[in-house]
């Protein structure tokens, strides 16, 4: 027969199914647990079990689990009351099987302020799991809160995480993705920027922040002289990058730092990049919008959903050495990383979207700076 500790494993299994039932204003108790309530046909074994049930019952300690009876006489054990189910009665019953009353009560209060102060957060309270992260951030979900609501109150407020008055800017830092989710429930789509990923938390939602320096290159010594910079590469902010002239030239944006600064000298042409991901932010230069765009990225998953986002904000950028051809005469470069599903709706090619699909599928990236000089090059000469 089911033992009181058996019970209460059974009991914490259900915690999830009762939360989102209780969440969504569903009923949910009284709930039967499912048991085996038959008794050993030996009659001191029974004795001792349906004792050991009784002990743990509700009806002997004022909570938990109930027990319900049935007086009815057995052959081998006489005229008794037979156990026959066994149900819980509340959530706070739920909870004190395992010992979580103090638990269940956070979680109360929790969701009352939530629903309470930022009623726009039912959709996010109400997904799979994330109650159990709102208790894993109990001790910071008022700052948190708190937050959400400047956000709301300021959309978009363009002053640094320090100025903000109402919580800690250390919160903030060691929260960002958790307030992100929020912030995105709750802030109108013209105070979230798309072009940065939650990580990008600043220029995302609009607060003030260390501007990323992009590297720039220019690849012809006459181009130098017509914009009037007195070095061959530099290092600027997007806005600084913006009041440049550049003309009839041609742009390339590179992924990594090493491949950008090995470039060879190539006529009215010049380079961007080496941040990786962030080469999306780029497209706060003005002038990318009205030029020749190429970009040329690792030849992995990152890299052509890279590509897939400069293509939402640049949609006639090019790619280069991005394809089903380069990936098939460089396979032998190939390192191994984990398998991935392609993702469906990137903007790429029918080449492009080839070389994607079995990068993602047999697990395989060819770093850029790995790429021969003289396959490079020759694509580069396509730019002269």
């Amino acid at each position: 027969m089911i033992t009181p500790a058996q019970i209460r494993d059974k009991a914490r299994r259900l915690q999830a199914k009762a939360v989102a039932a209780w969440l969504a204003d569903e009923a949910f108790f009284p709930r039967r647990i499912p048991a085996d309530v038959k008794l050993s046909a030996r009659v001191p074994e029974a004795i001792q079990s349906v004792e050991a049930l009784r002990a743990g019952s509700k009806s002997q300690r004022g909570f938990g689990y109930r027990v319900q009876w049935e007086r009815r006489r057995s052959r081998s054990h006489g005229e008794n009351d037979f156990p026959v189910a066994i149900y819980v009665d509340s959530m706070e019953d739920l909870w004190a099987l395992s010992g979580e009353q103090g638990r269940w009560r956070r979680l109360e209060e929790l969701v009352q302020a939530l629903r309470s102060r930022l009623p726009a957060l039912e959709p996010w309270v109400r997904r799979p799991g994330n109650w159990r992260r709102l208790l894993e951030v109990e001790d910071r979900a008022e700052e948190l809160l708190t937050l959400t609501e400047y956000f709301s109150r300021h959309p978009r407020p363009d002053v640094f995480a320090r100025q903000i008055p109402v919580a800690s800017s250390k919160t903030l830092e060691r929260n960002r993705r958790f307030l992100a989710e929020w912030l995105d429930e709750v802030l109108p789509p013209e105070a979230i920027d798309p072009r940065y990923a939650v990580d990008q938390f600043e220029p995302r939602y609009g607060l003030k922040y260390a501007r990323p320096h992009f590297l720039l290159r220019v690849l012809d010594r006459d181009l130098r002289a017509q914009l009037g910079i007195p070095f061959a590469e530099c290092s600027l902010p997007a806005e600084a990058l913006d009041v440049l002239r550049v003309g009839e030239a041609n742009v390339l944006l590179v992924e990594n730092k090493v491949s950008l600064l090995s470039m060879p000298a190539v006529r009215n042409s010049l380079v961007l990049g080496g941040l990786g991901n962030g080469v999306t932010q780029l497209c706060d230069v003005g002038w990318l919008h009205d030029r020749p765009v190429t970009y040329w990225g690792d030849m992995d998953a990152a890299g052509f959903e890279i590509l897939h986002r400069l293509r939402s904000l640049l949609p006639s950028v090019r790619s280069m050495l991005m394809d089903e051809a380069t990936l098939a005469e460089s396979v032998g470069l190939c390192s191994a990383v984990p398998p991935q599903v392609p993702q469906d709706g990137l903007e790429l090619s029918s080449s492009e979207r080839a070389a994607y699909e079995r990068v993602c599928r047999e697990g395989l990236r060819i770093e850029q700076e790995h790429l021969p000089e003289d396959l490079v090059f020759g694509q580069l000469s396509c730019l002269r």
